[in-house]
């Protein structure tokens, strides 16, 4: 009887858990940072970018930058400005190592986005 008694308490307690990593802070950002900065590299890149939002639309937007074949790029960062509105920044191609990189800010379906876009590189 105690053994199935604490088999059921496990469980339980287990089960608890599992329902407490479902939850999600509101005020979660979506930014995205790869990659790491230091000491002699320089800004490459910075911008604003944003989008309206537009009833039961997704948008998105792609940046890309370019530098010179002698430029390797170090630290990207997209981090969202405001309130947050659950859009999407990713890399879609080269990035951290390379001299070129594209980043897509993608919103929330229904929602805008407002990104400040940092590249960082020597």
């Amino acid at each position: 009887m105690k053994a199935g008694l604490f088999l059921v308490a496990v469980l339980a307690a287990l089960v608890a858990y599992n329902d407490a990593a479902v939850f999600q802070n509101p005020a979660a950002r979506y930014n995205m940072q790869q990659g790491s900065y230091m000491p002699g590299d320089r800004i490459l890149h910075s911008s604003y970018y944003s989008k309206s939002a537009i009833a039961n639309a997704v948008q998105y937007q792609d940046i890309t930058y370019r530098a010179n074949s002698t430029v390797r790029i170090t630290y990207l960062e997209a981090l969202e400005v405001g309130a947050t509105q659950w859009g999407t920044p990713s890399l879609r191609a080269g990035g951290v190592g390379f001299n070129q990189a594209t980043i897509r800010l993608t919103s929330a379906r229904g929602y805008g986005y407002y990104y400040l876009v940092r590249i960082y590189g020597r």
